[in-house]
């Protein structure tokens, strides 16, 4: 199945596309390294779409899509990029204004550190709420065979 976005045109994939695809990819494993749980997310790389000049990236539904220009821009960026990303691929997340990290435009990105910061709280934050619902759904378990 092929993955489209109308912001982004995809790159087929070759050894350099494989590259900047890794960069991402190694994100996605330090946010495991730091004990955020997710999901397997699909991840593509490509160029803005006519129109969408200034577009750096755009996630959704397990699938984030990572713009060569955000990779160029430096690891500050693409962290940033891909974290706020990830925050609309998996925690469903809205832009933020009043966040750093979800805010819909960058001027300046994140520290490292601060972006890691923000980010673990909405993971934390999805963890809780995937925990309450486990719960609630095994007491209603409990209650229907009482």
């Amino acid at each position: 199945m092929k993955m489209k976005t109308p912001y982004i045109d995809n790159f087929k994939m070759c050894d350099d596309v494989y590259k900047l695809r890794r960069k991402v990819i190694e994100i996605l494993y330090e946010a495991k390294k730091r004990k955020c749980r997710l999901p397997r997310v699909i991840v593509r790389i490509g160029t803005p779409a006519k129109g969408h000049e200034n577009t750096l990236g755009v996630g959704g539904r397990r699938h984030i899509w990572i713009t060569k220009a955000a990779i160029d821009k430096g690891y500050n960026y693409l962290l940033h990029v891909t974290l706020h990303e990830l925050g609309h691929a998996i925690f469903n997340l809205d832009h933020n204004k009043d966040c750093k990290l979800m805010a819909p435009t960058i001027g300046k990105p994140c520290e490292v550190e601060e972006a890691w910061d923000i980010f673990s709280r909405y993971a934390y934050l999805d963890y809780c709420k995937d925990l309450k619902q486990t719960i609630a759904k095994r007491k209603a378990r409990l209650s229907a065979s009482a």
